[in-house]
């Protein structure tokens, strides 16, 4: 998904101004990012895309009288 960025002066939807590139993908759709105030059109996606902060918790074992249990069974080949 290669995109070409261009120039193309359309107002920017946060701040108005003009200093914006428009990306163009083959697979039709654009997208659009201002380079005075950072807007992306995209913005909502990618945040979407990366709302796990992936922070590894440490097991409190004062909580484990509410622990989910794990049901265990016997494979058969």
């Amino acid at each position: 998904m290669d995109a070409e960025g261009f120039h193309e002066m359309t107002p920017c939807p946060r701040c108005g101004s003009r200093d914006t590139v428009t990306f163009h993908y083959r697979e039709g759709f654009e997208e659009l990012e201002c380079e005075s105030c950072g807007f992306r059109s995209d913005a909502e996606e990618i945040a979407s895309l990366t709302r796990f902060t992936g922070v590894v918790l440490e097991k409190d074992h004062r909580s484990d009288q509410h622990r989910v249990p794990v049901p265990i069974r016997t494979l058969k080949a």
